[in-house]
């Protein structure tokens, strides 16, 4: 499946082919979206998804994405980094996997379940929140003040 990447600061749309393609080479440290054309970050990709309710669509501008080392080379699970508006701050994490067995001979399977859901493991938590952290969008603050709960 393609992804097309909007850039917000010069406008330009970036095309992925794949999953694998538009995480490999199409974002930066922070997990950002890079446009092709300026190199800026404020970046997005739009989708609109119908729900099983009738007349309700899951809009989501997807921002950025995490990703996990499952350990297993063909195995990948990710998480997209969602947002409510263009404009809008992240505010949702969106999980996925892949698996690319293409190297063997085999095919790229994507989506957020082409063998049931995700699995990650207990550690896979703390990378999601050290990422969360170090991108900005959660304060080293709110963690510590969750944590101090517990």
């Amino acid at each position: 499946m393609p992804y097309q990447i909007q850039c917000r600061t010069c406008r330009a749309a970036t095309w992925a082919d794949n999953i694998v393609t538009l995480l490999d080479d199409h974002t930066g440290p922070t997990g950002r979206f890079n446009c092709a054309n300026c190199n800026g970050t404020d970046t997005y990709i739009y989708k609109s998804s119908e729900l099983q309710e009738e007349g309700e669509v899951w809009e989501r501008w997807i921002k950025g994405v995490i990703r996990i080392d499952s350990g297993i080379p063909t195995y990948s699970p990710y998480i997209f980094l969602t947002a409510d508006t263009e404009d809008g701050d992240i505010n949702g994490l969106h999980v996925h996997y892949y698996k690319d067995t293409r190297p063997a001979g085999g095919r790229l399977k994507h989506g957020h379940g082409p063998g049931g859901p995700p699995v990650l493991g207990l550690n896979d938590l703390f990378t999601i929140i050290k990422h969360l952290v170090d991108a900005g969008i959660l304060s080293k603050e709110a963690v510590k003040d969750f944590a101090a709960k517990l």
